[in-house]
């Protein structure tokens, strides 16, 4: 179910027609506000994102999530202000599957990204949402296609 359901979002991404720039995301790392809970920190994974224009996009993926359980994203992200050449801040906001209580979990974050001309990096910082989610940062690198 996990690997038809992680191509089924794969070729949705793929069908759709591209306006800006396509990304690849290989997961990241996370460091989660409580520290006691011994949450797994090395999230690795691999999505897609594609710009919809300058400040919208929209990502799908696949990544082993915090408690250790495989987890499947769609995102919308935001970015309205520039902060300098290639930094932008805004939000994510959409929904993800693997975590407690709850077979869906929407999620919606605070978000800052970087892009270079071949690589880019997101980092966005996820409030805790008890009994579902444990807070943590988060960063994400990703390969930009074009």
């Amino acid at each position: 179910l996990f690997c038809c359901t992680a191509l089924y979002l794969a070729a949705i991404a793929l069908s759709a027609p591209c306006v800006a720039s396509e990304l690849i995301s290989f997961g990241g790392g996370s460091y989660h506000f409580q520290r006691h809970l011994g949450h797994n920190e090395f999230n690795y994974g691999l999505g897609y994102e594609r710009d919809i224009n300058n400040q919208l996009s929209w990502s799908t993926g696949v990544y082993k999530n915090s408690i250790r359980r495989a987890s499947i994203y769609l995102l919308g992200n935001y970015y309205p202000w520039t902060l300098s050449e290639g930094l932008r801040l805004g939000a994510t906001a959409g929904l993800s599957t693997g975590y407690h209580h709850a077979a869906v979990v929407p999620l919606a974050a605070p978000a800052l990204e970087w892009r270079g001309s071949k690589m880019a990096a997101q980092a966005y910082v996820i409030p805790s949402i008890k009994p579902y989610v444990d807070g943590a940062i988060v960063l994400q690198i990703k390969y930009i296609l074009d």
